[in-house]
């Protein structure tokens, strides 16, 4: 089994369940914009992937519109957001086996960064963190992007980072910055083995607690 010095991981389905307050989000931008209604599985696309593609895909927004939706999907994950979620089952546990190991714990998210730094500290596992890397207002890192600034900061390389993760921009983004991935299927993107399959991969975890035996 590989060391890895550090150890990079997913917010949204990773750590934490965010759904129900990137769904009170979307209805929030809905409600000041008179936007239409959405299906069920447009909300869950929001999970993951950058907001600013969700709201075009879904809502076909441009320019002024689309900045603000964002504009209030963030407002709200600011003041009520951030605290409409829960950490999975034996994330605590499993941070707390990492850091025993000496590993460097980061967390890289499409979600602005701030937002993160708050969420972490309300579900109290941000100081199991050495990093922790956002979205910027005034600059859009990729997931790519992201992964290689928490190796950065870390004082970590590549050759000894894994990201943890569950969708497809995950994999893809581990893939881009030559890093290694494991996939989880208990969040909102891979729901099976195959799933994770579809991408170069060091294994496929059915829960938090699994993703220690892969690594130690």
């Amino acid at each position: 089994m590989r060391p890895y010095q550090t150890i990079i991981f997913d917010l949204d389905g990773t750590l934490a369940d965010t759904s129900e307050g990137i769904y009170n989000c979307i209805r929030y931008a809905q409600k000041n914009m008179n936007l239409p209604p959405i299906t069920d599985v447009q909300m869950r696309s929001h999970i993951g992937p950058p907001m600013h593609e969700s709201y075009e895909r879904n809502f076909h927004l441009t320019g002024t519109e689309l900045e603000l939706a964002v504009g209030y999907h963030k407002e709200y994950a600011l003041t009520k957001g951030l605290y409409e979620t829960s950490l999975y089952d034996g994330v605590p546990r499993l941070l707390s086996q990492l850091k025993s190991l000496g590993s460097k714990l980061a967390v890289a998210t499409l979600k602005y960064e701030e937002t993160a730094q708050k969420m972490l500290s309300f579900l109290n596992i941000a100081s199991f963190f050495d990093v922790i890397c956002g979205t910027l207002s005034e600059v859009k890192l990729t997931k790519a992007q992201l992964l290689l600034k928490c190796v950065d900061l870390c004082q970590g390389e590549k050759g000894t980072a894994l990201l943890v993760g569950d969708s497809s921009y995950d994999a893809l983004g581990a893939q881009e910055a030559g890093i290694d991935f494991l996939g989880v299927t208990y969040g909102f993107g891979f729901l099976t083995k195959e799933d994770v399959n579809q991408y170069t991969n060091i294994g496929c975890a059915g829960s938090p607690i699994e993703i220690i035996s892969f690594i130690s």
